[in-house]
């Protein structure tokens, strides 16, 4: 807790004292009181302050030892000290208690603890109630000793390699560099400091949270029976309980054409994944960011920064044994998991956000892995152009122009159109292990990318981390980690055929946001383009509904909203929905954010630029036309 303790000189024998740095100063004094001490009472009196308690074998029973404890007393009422004894004797010899506490200014308790004891008192235990204010602390790591310590045990870690297995291997090297980084920390406390920032911008950053309509800091959990859990230990173990069950594989009916259909062989199927060079590995490593924010074994990728270049040629070994056995670390597969809000600072376990921390050589594995699995999906040609999310070469503004221009060339054709903008429901977080590996396969991904994977995804688990408490590890039976890199590339693989699925639309994809524009029949009249539009929706709701259920991709039904464009003003006269969920309506809006952009029914800029003003400044400026 790092609490500060001064010990104040005393030249009496048998008697010592320290001074507690609390909010209010406390003394703690112990005392030996033999019947041949060379000291009086009258003698300890200086050492007593307005918050002291003095704890020790006083050798007089208060209500025993008349002549000896009416001594005792009158010291202690001279200087307001109450005496505050145990209900059971604390000699072993008889049946007095000679042991306990005078004190001041305080109050406490104590009580005998009976125990196995060589002595012929026992011991006795008390607590006092003080406020103790939280010191701030600083850390320096010696960050030139951990670089030569690395530099210097490298060669050792070469010849475990040779000796061990993977998992042994790689469990004592990552316990190495925690426990290195540890020795090399100093913590010292910040008996003054002075910020850097000015004053103004300071008071500006301490109120600026309550012009937020949302917080990500979490403060409190609502258990299942309603209750609000501010106690981090519970808090942990509440949302445990919720991403235990929600992490659990999905149970999908078999046959499925994703994993029982005949394969087909490919050209590439014996294609191995490619070796890693040390000028790969080191240049991954000099491009990835360096963070702070450390993974389930205590490690940051900041210690990149001053790792031996020695240590990255036994890693070398690891990533490309990886490769070429799709055997991965065991220890790669622990996660940390963090949450977030998503919007009240105090809500229940599903509405909050699990950022994975993964194990930091991992996440280098992943991008190493990653550049040879999108070069696969490149030659075979298997991302669709509609898709821009995650991709190299394709923006995000470019996707909103596409879809724009989809829009405006349908009215202007005088087609009523609507645009659909579907959420599926934590996308990465649904992933289904057993049909993607399956789908892959069959879309020509050669094993021994599929066999990494499979060993990538399978057998994880993870912990919640509450302000520094702990939950109990859990398993993770689908979706990929929320902090992977991978995670969005395999995604968008496993979906590349939502598209074909989708015939009766427009469709623009953003990794998990798809939009989908569907316009009544050109050269009919208004009213048969409406019924002509209202059976086009009907249809491709069929069609998402049917691919979301054979994908295992369930569609968030309360989020997906639906925009109405055409020549007529007013909202369409029909509703829609889906068959799964006839009871709620998707809503008809005037206005979504799609991709950063709000659209309105009309395409136009208006809303998008006031809002972006109104933003900045807080109030729209007056005298500006904005169409």
């Amino acid at each position: 807790m790092g609490i500060q303790v001064t010990k104040v000189d005393s030249k009496l024998p048998n008697v010592c004292a320290i001074d507690v740095k609390t909010d209010e100063s406390l003394r703690i004094i112990g005392v030996y009181a033999s019947d041949s001490r060379s000291w009086s009472w009258e003698e300890i009196s200086p050492l007593i302050t307005s918050k002291c308690v003095i704890f020790g074998d006083f050798n007089v029973d208060v209500f025993q030892d008349s002549n000896k404890s009416e001594k005792l007393l009158h010291w202690a009422d001279m200087n307001s000290l109450a005496p505050f004894t145990p209900d059971t004797p604390t000699s072993l010899r008889s049946d007095r208690v000679i042991d306990y506490a005078l004190a001041r200014g305080v109050n406490i308790n104590v009580q005998t603890y009976k125990c196995r004891t060589t002595s012929d008192h026992l011991p006795i235990l008390s607590s006092i109630p003080v406020s103790i204010k939280q010191n701030l602390t600083d850390k320096n790591v010696h960050w030139k000793v951990f670089s030569l310590f690395s530099e210097y045990t490298s060669s050792f870690w070469e010849k475990s390699w040779d000796s061990k297995s993977i998992d042994d291997t790689y469990a004592d090297y990552v316990k190495f560099l925690f426990l290195l980084s540890a020795r090399c920390t100093v913590t010292f406390p910040l008996n003054k400091y002075r910020v850097a920032i000015p004053a103004e911008v300071r008071a500006f950053m301490s109120t600026k949270r309550f012009l937020k309509p949302s917080s990500s800091s979490l403060h409190a959990l609502i258990d299942p029976a309603g209750d609000i859990i501010k106690d981090h230990e519970s808090m942990c173990e509440v949302a445990a309980n919720f991403y235990e069950d929600f992490f659990k594989e999905q149970e999908v009916v078999r046959p499925h054409p994703y994993t029982d259909t005949p394969l087909t062989n490919f050209d590439n199927t014996d294609e191995p994944i490619p070796d890693v060079s040390l000028d790969e590995l080191l240049e991954v490593v000099h491009m990835k960011r360096k963070k702070k924010s450390v993974d389930a074994h205590g490690i940051s990728n900041f210690m990149f920064n001053f790792l031996s270049s020695s240590n990255w040629t036994f890693l070398l070994n690891l990533y490309n044994c990886s490769f070429q056995s799709s055997i991965l670390p065991r220890a790669w597969k622990d996660t940390r998991i963090i949450l977030l809000a998503k919007k009240e600072s105090i809500c229940s376990p599903s509405a909050t956000r699990p950022i994975s921390l993964l194990d930091v050589f991992q996440k280098v594995g992943e991008k190493l892995f990653l550049t040879r699995f999108q070069d696969v999906l490149y030659r075979r040609g298997l991302l669709p152009d509609n898709q821009s999310g995650f991709r190299d070469n394709f923006r995000l503004q470019t996707r909103v122009i596409l879809f724009l221009e989809d829009v405006y060339s349908l009215m202007a054709n005088s087609a009523p159109v609507c645009t659909i903008l579907i959420d599926f429901r934590s996308a990465f977080d649904q992933l289904w292990y057993t049909g993607c590996i399956g789908k892959l396969r069959r879309l020509g991904v050669p094993l021994a990318y599929l066999n990494w994977i499979e060993a990538w995804l399978c057998n994880r688990r993870a912990f919640i981390e509450v302000n520094g408490n702990r939950s109990r590890w859990f398993n993770i039976g689908k979706g990929g980690p929320q902090g992977g890199i991978l995670t969005p590339c395999l995604f968008i693989a496993f979906h590349c055929d939502m598209g074909q699925f989708l015939s009766g639309c427009t469709s623009h994809f953003f990794a998990d946001d798809l939009a989908a524009i569907v316009s009544g029949q050109i050269g009919l009249s208004y009213t048969d383009q409406c019924l002509d539009l209202e059976k086009r929706i009907k249809l491709f709701l069929d069609q998402l509904e049917y691919y979301a259920c054979l994908s295992v991709q369930p569609i968030n039904f309360t989020k997906t909203v639906a925009l109405f464009s055409a020549r007529a003003i007013g909202l369409p006269k029909f509703d829609i929905n889906f068959d799964s969920n006839n009871e709620e309506k998707i809503s008809w809006v005037n206005e979504f954010k799609y991709l950063g952009y709000w659209v309105t029914p009309k395409m136009g800029w208006g809303t998008m630029l006031k809002k972006t003003m109104t933003k900045k400044t807080g109030v729209l400026p007056t005298g500006i036309s904005i169409w």
